[in-house]
């Protein structure tokens, strides 16, 4: 039994491990922590009362000029990012990319939405609102100079009734497709740096 138990935990210890070591670089997590927080949040999306939150973050290997200009080319995010169910249009047609006052349209987790930039600070932050009566919705961007590159940190406090059946049905999904997105982000930029 001893020798049995001790195999267990050393399997358990290998996987635990291992699971560590992807997550090195990376956090995700549903819990707000305001003392660590970065981003202004506009009132009604304050995440200590927002209905729904999530936050991820990754560090990357490239300069933060690179993030950006990734980050703001949208039209682009079908090609390297799943959770973009289609190409993402710029409705503000002097625009080649996003921009401050920018209305874009956006189809993510079945729904069609059309966010609109309200902060944007080239190469540092950037985030969207959407208002509409199902769901309302701030999503920002953050861009943190590292030694060896940038932190990219992506929260997002969400109000309304979809935030209801997502709790229940979704609760994770919008989490993980941020992880996804911000792992896309990262090879993409690493690689154009390489």
């Amino acid at each position: 039994m001893t020798t049995k138990f001790l195999f267990q935990a050393a399997i358990f210890a290998f996987v635990s491990l291992a699971f560590k070591i992807e997550l090195w670089g990376q956090i995700k997590t549903k819990k707000y922590d305001a003392k660590n927080n970065l981003i202004y949040w506009p009132a009604q999306f304050d995440p200590k009362e927002a209905n729904f939150y999530v936050y991820n973050e990754i560090d990357i290997n490239a300069s933060p000029e690179t993030v950006w200009q990734i980050l703001i080319d949208a039209t682009q995010w079908h090609t390297f990012y799943k959770g973009a169910e289609k190409p993402v249009k710029i409705l503000d047609n002097s625009q080649p990319t996003l921009a401050k006052d920018v209305t874009f349209s956006f189809s993510t987790m079945g729904q069609n939405f059309k966010p609109t930039i309200k902060e944007f600070v080239p190469n540092e932050r950037m985030a969207w609102e959407i208002k509409i009566k199902k769901i309302q919705a701030y999503h920002a961007w953050l861009i943190v100079p590292t030694p060896t590159g940038c932190r990219l940190i992506t929260p997002e406090a969400q109000n309304g009734f979809l935030t209801v059946l997502q709790k229940v049905f979704q609760p994770n999904k919008l989490l993980n497709l941020h992880e996804v997105w911000l792992k896309a982000i990262k090879a993409r930029a690493e690689q154009r740096e390489q």
